[in-house]
């Protein structure tokens, strides 16, 4: 077999194995389809760099920021409560999750890639949604019971609402960019999905609902409808019951200075936060160590609690990693926003709006993430993966065949120069 048609197979093979990857990864107890997903195609891009006799490495702007990043990380161990712990962490949810990234700059480079990818991702959504809308019509319901939630085939419904948060910014990428049936496809899987992220009855998951809606709005130019948006939230807050709002008692201490003994969940958060923000003015630069359990390690009164970490993944990270980290996962960010920003600028027709789905789920994932924090396990590797997918889009915006795409190629290079 020559050298070209053993390079086109390999790269169907990581194809698929990258479709298989994002369909598999909410699903709960599958480590081991997930590993080979993962390991395969990187094993693959070795074996491809071997017959081509060169290093296939793609120039891009997060490399800088996700090395420093894990240098921090190992510079924790030194004062990590659980050096043996943060090590795992470090294998698990630093070198894999960047790894899977680097696997997708490196290997996509067509639209049909992309497109493979996204339509697998909103299958999986299809298969959650359907059996949870069975799980949740066959049991006596009440669309005001917040007791009874949903949660897909994920295992619990806090990191369903995080991949649904994930999801919906491409479903609606799909269904703009397609006409016919394949719209009103589309357009079903969206409200499938709402509905469903309902259910989740998570507020973080709807607060980042609400953002990115408006930020989809205002930038496709329909400022009105925006602006109408907005304010019926607002009124539909003021009249909203006070079970579905505050998960309690209601009312809002911002006194609170115990999470032991709480009336309502965000009274719980406004004490754990004060704790951890404490916790961080008294060492600012020394971390506890990698990994959401270096919390409940260190702190043991929160330990079987619901209470072991801080519930937010800034505020986790900064207790983790000290200042220092937070500053790197921060820079990650920025160069990220900085990639789709010049991104939206450059792009037409259809990869516009693949930069959108890709920065307004950036933007919902971690708003999602500063009531929680699920930036760990499956929700990481399908961050990383979709974040992948839209830094290859970027790097590759002249080879990508999409449809009505143009670009003004003076200002492309202007706008790359000043960026660099």
């Amino acid at each position: 077999m020559d050298r070209d048609r053993q390079i086109s197979y390999i790269d169907n093979v990581i194809t698929w194995c990258l479709m298989g990857l994002v369909f598999i990864l909410p699903f709960v107890h599958t480590m081991t389809i997930r590993s080979v997903f993962i390991f395969l195609p990187f094993a693959l891009w070795l074996y491809k760099m071997a017959i081509r006799r060169e290093v296939i490495f793609v120039r891009n702007q997060l490399t800088l920021p996700l090395a420093l990043f894990t240098v921090t990380v190992l510079i924790s161990l030194i004062t990590a409560v659980s050096p043996a712990y943060t090590l795992r962490e470090l294998r698990g949810e630093v070198i894999t999750d960047f790894l899977i990234f680097f696997v997708a700059v490196n290997n996509i480079n067509k639209k049909e890639q992309i497109n493979g990818i996204i339509v697998s991702l909103l299958a999986g959504s299809l298969v959650h949604g359907a059996y949870s809308a069975y799980s949740y019509f066959s049991h006596q319901w009440d669309l005001l019971d917040h007791s009874f939630k949903v949660g897909g085939f994920t295992g619990g419904y806090i990191s369903y609402s995080v991949f649904l948060v994930t999801v919906l910014p491409f479903a609606v990428y799909m269904a703009v960019v397609n006409s016919g049936v394949k719209r009103i496809f589309f357009t079903g899987l969206i409200l499938l999905n709402l509905f469903m992220l309902y259910l989740t009855h998570q507020r973080g998951a709807l607060i980042a609902l609400f953002v990115m809606t408006l930020i989809f709005l205002w930038a496709v130019r329909r400022r009105i409808v925006c602006l109408a948006v907005a304010g019926m939230v607002f009124i539909a807050i003021i009249f909203m019951p006070n079970k579905l709002l505050y998960h309690g008692d209601a009312g809002v201490d911002l006194n609170a200075d115990t999470s032991a003994a709480y009336g309502n969940t965000i009274n719980s958060r406004v004490a754990l936060w004060k704790f951890s923000l404490k916790e961080i003015g008294e060492r600012p630069f020394t971390g506890i160590g990698f990994g959401r359990h270096s919390f409940s390690i260190k702190y043991q009164q929160f330990k079987n609690t619901d209470l072991w970490h801080a519930l937010n993944t800034f505020v986790n990270l900064t207790l983790q990693l000290g200042v220092q980290g937070l500053a790197m996962f921060l820079f990650i960010i920025w160069r990220l926003a900085a990639t789709y920003r010049l991104g939206l600028k450059v792009a037409r027709g259809d990869s516009y709006y693949l930069f959108l789905a890709a920065f307004l789920f950036t933007i919902g994932f971690f708003i999602r993430n500063l009531f929680d924090d699920h930036y760990v396990d499956d929700n990481a590797q399908m961050f990383w993966l979709l974040t992948g997918i839209g830094v290859a889009l970027f790097v590759n915006i002249e080879k990508l065949a999409y449809k009505d795409f143009r670009l003004n190629h003076g200002l492309r290079m202007r706008e790359k120069k000043a960026y660099e």
